[in-house]
């Protein structure tokens, strides 16, 4: 027996200003069966029972959740869309699936005798970045201090990594199960392909839709929602743009106030300023460290005594 509260879900999730045009997409019934039949090889019908779960009421620990549905009353998928690649996705996903089931299940349930039924958790991040990552799944057990117990935890993620280029794909089969998929990542590599030539990016952004619709790639979903999913595409991509570029100017900052003020001094100015942008766009404590450590070239000691200082 599932012993799981339905009433905190709904069959269509509500949209927020927050919604990305992966959620945006794959929150529909039919296209988040076909996104499990493509990354599980599976054959589930449109009939099929389809439960969301994504955390949308909430950024939650400074992290948000994009998707997440249980099907079938049997599979709890959680599937993060992702630019860059981010090594803490295991962590993020334990947090994810902690809170989903605090949901979902009741606590008169949780405290009784009885085995509780829950849907079987899978995790998945959708890899659109074009930086090559050398990995086809990431696990918390990397994450941890020393080597993990029998009575420890381990969560594997399988990073699934879309490329529109057939020739460099190594999900192929992924691609070629679903067209909603496909077409995802199509919309994505033709603004890539614009903003490489030079185009601005609401210009960018605007050809790629059209260009889109035009070849019959995500046709439907586009002419309903054209403005929506330039709006959502245009903040996407600016927060990823801008925080790249605020990185790149701290640590440019770094090395000038190295030379004016002393080095010490300007690698202070530098992470102070880099940690402040990293809160604005709503990284998390260990996202900013790794930026600490990628743009400022410093110690993982190092960065996490200026997130001592600097993070409030």
């Amino acid at each position: 027996m599932n012993h799981t509260n339905d009433s905190c879900w709904n069959e269509h999730p509500r949209r927020n200003y927050q919604d990305t045009v992966f959620h945006m997409l794959f929150s529909e019934r039919e296209n988040a069966i076909e996104l499990f039949n493509a990354l599980e090889g599976t054959d589930y019908g449109p009939d099929t029972e389809v439960k969301f779960t994504t955390l949308e009421d909430a950024i939650y620990a400074g992290l948000k959740n994009d998707l997440g549905f249980i099907i079938n009353r049997k599979f709890l998928v959680l599937s993060e869309a992702q630019s860059t690649i981010n090594n803490n996705m295991p962590l993020r996903q334990l947090e994810y699936i902690a809170r989903t089931y605090e949901k979902i299940i009741s606590v008169s349930e949780l405290y009784g005798r009885c085995n509780i039924q829950i849907p079987t958790p899978e995790f998945f991040v959708i890899y659109t970045g074009r930086e090559r990552w050398d990995t086809c799944e990431l696990r918390l057990s990397d994450s941890f201090l020393d080597s993990a117990p029998k009575n420890s935890l381990e969560l594997v993620v399988k990073i699934v990594k879309m490329k529109y280029n057939k020739g460099e794909n190594e999900t192929l089969d992924i691609l070629e199960r679903s067209e909603k998929l496909r077409g995802y990542s199509t919309l994505l590599e033709y603004v890539k392909q614009r903003r490489d030539e030079g185009c601005e990016l609401k210009e960018a952004i605007d050809e790629a839709v059209r260009r889109c619709i035009s070849e019959g790639i995500l046709r439907d979903f586009l002419k309903s929602n054209s403005p929506e999913v330039m709006r959502m595409l245009f903040n996407e991509i600016t927060s990823e743009e801008f925080a790249e570029i605020r990185a790149n100017e701290a640590a440019k900052e770094f090395y000038e106030k190295g030379i004016e003020k002393g080095i010490e001094k300007g690698i202070e100015k530098g992470a102070a300023s880099l940690i402040e942008t990293c809160k604005e766009l709503g990284l998390s404590r260990a996202e900013t460290a790794e930026k600490l450590v990628d743009k400022l070239t410093l110690s993982e000691d190092t960065a996490e005594a200026y997130l001592i200082e600097f993070w409030e």
